[in-house]
């Protein structure tokens, strides 16, 4: 089972942190609980899912219990959305692109990281992301924004958007 998601759960992990020995640290303890817990899995349900559902927390147990999670919060008031970018550079090949990506993802703060890859990685909603993270459904929703924003300036910084 290790080796069969090992490489996807690692690739999870290090979204939701900025080195690498800490995603190995966040790896290593989900496999413990994966392996404590696999009493209680259901076989009706995928395997894959249940094994990344543990990952997922424990990466965000990892950065609360590490005092990591920095929310910046504000209290701005905000209904503006970003246009997502529809034009990439073409000679930028897609393994570039994700790789820029993953690097640009470690470079922004913790909380924009977090709530980010929470949105647009788990698809969870702004009120799951608030109870998950003990926060409010606005703090969610601005730090989603700010990070768009942050990561779309470091695209076109990096010259990965027209």
């Amino acid at each position: 089972m290790y080796d069969k998601y090992c490489d996807a759960m690692y690739t999870i992990c290090l979204r939701y942190t900025k080195n690498t020995d800490e995603a190995a640290d966040m790896l290593q303890d989900a496999f413990i609980k994966i392996h404590e817990k696999c009493d209680s899995f259901n076989p009706a349900y995928e395997l894959g899912g249940w094994i990344k559902k543990i990952v997922v927390n424990t990466a965000i147990n990892h950065i609360r219990q590490n005092n990591k999670f920095d929310i910046v919060d504000s209290f701005e008031s905000f209904e503006a959305t970003l246009e997502e970018p529809e034009i990439f550079r073409q000679e930028d090949n897609s393994a570039n692109i994700q790789d820029q990506l993953i690097q640009i993802l470690k470079e922004i703060p913790t909380g924009y990281q977090t709530v980010f890859n929470l949105f647009v990685f788990e698809n969870l909603t702004h009120k799951e992301i608030a109870n998950y993270l003990e926060i409010s459904e606005n703090t969610s929703k601005t730090q989603l924004f700010k990070a768009r924003k942050l990561i779309l300036k470091k695209l076109q910084d990096k010259k990965i958007l027209l």
